[in-house]
């Protein structure tokens, strides 16, 4: 914060907004209540009764604003149980199919190795070999019938 000639230039921005915001607050009280914080016609006591009122109201403020967010901090963990499920179920699809599959005696297409599939972190990764003069790339369409 630099002072010249009257004028303060404040390089936090977050500061600069409660300024701002107490200017504006000042201007509200003022129409609402024609008076300033000068005002000469209450005594201490008063000035921590009116504290101690909007301390109270802040209090009730943040009690409604943490049972709001307990609120959405409990669906959010139900949000990830249910993922965290899903994505289980569907390992385990996956892992029935493969495993009908070998059972069958199914053979893995020409384009798939036979170490196909293998996981990387939480992912089924498929190793695709391609057939001779052929290549496969992320843009291109991989072969049909085969998702991941």
């Amino acid at each position: 914060m630099e002072s010249e000639n009257n004028v303060t230039t404040f390089t936090d921005s977050i500061v600069f907004d409660v300024i701002k915001d107490i200017a504006n607050r000042a201007e509200v009280g003022l129409k609402k209540y024609n008076t300033t914080m000068d005002r000469e016609d209450l005594i201490a006591s008063d000035w921590v009764q009116h504290a101690y009122e909007e301390a109270l109201d802040m209090a009730i403020y943040l009690k409604r604003l943490r049972k709001d967010m307990l609120a959405m901090e409990e669906e959010l963990r139900a949000f990830k149980a249910q993922k965290m499920i899903k994505d289980k179920l569907n390992e385990d699809v996956l892992r029935k199919e493969l495993n009908s599959a070998k059972d069958k005696s199914a053979t893995y297409p020409p384009y798939f190795s036979s170490s196909s599939p293998f996981r990387v972190g939480t992912k089924v990764v498929y190793n695709i070999v391609p057939k001779p003069n052929e290549t496969y790339t992320d843009l291109e369409k991989k072969p049909r019938g085969w998702h991941h």
